[in-house]
């Protein structure tokens, strides 16, 4: 991940409610028991905004790695998905990205995780807490700053 990305995760809600009362970790256990998602209408529903970049056995990459994109890991004898991960890139303008990809997130009824386990709802407002308390937002704003304050341990490394 470039030092002006954010990571986020969207999961299902219905995953979301299983974990609560299941020891599960929301970043890395599969939610296809929970909830199944055909690979090839979802496909479908991101090829209509970012184009596919790379891709291999059960991993398909959406747009540039080192700009906004969309990772997803599939179950590909079962045809579905099992995780879904995005960065957004902090070094300009996101709307474009980040839109359509939460009005998808909004119809397969998803949430977002952000890198500090806050969960919330797909809606753009709710990105700017995360986005403002982020790493990504320091290094964009000041990359000499950055640096220094890593350096010295005041900014900590994130996942």
């Amino acid at each position: 991940m470039a030092l002006w990305q954010v990571h986020y995760n969207a999961i299902p809600r219905s995953f979301y409610e299983y974990s609560k009362s299941n020891q599960v970790d929301l970043y890395e256990d599969d939610w296809s028991s929970i909830m199944r998602i055909d690979k090839d209408f979802f496909f479908s529903k991101l090829d209509s905004f970012i184009e596919r970049s790379w891709g291999m056995s059960q991993f398909q990459s959406w747009g540039p790695s080192d700009q906004s994109d969309i990772g997803i890991t599939c179950n590909l004898d079962k045809n579905i998905i099992i995780h879904i991960s995005f960065r957004l890139d902090l070094r300009g303008e996101i709307d474009s990205f980040l839109l359509p990809f939460l009005e998808i997130c909004r119809e397969f009824d998803f949430l977002i995780l952000d890198q500090n386990e806050n969960l919330f709802e797909p809606q753009i407002d709710n990105f700017r807490p995360s986005i403002e308390n982020s790493s990504a937002l320091k290094f964009v704003a000041n990359p000499i700053q950055f640096i220094t304050d890593f350096s010295n341990g005041k900014i900590k490394p994130e996942n």
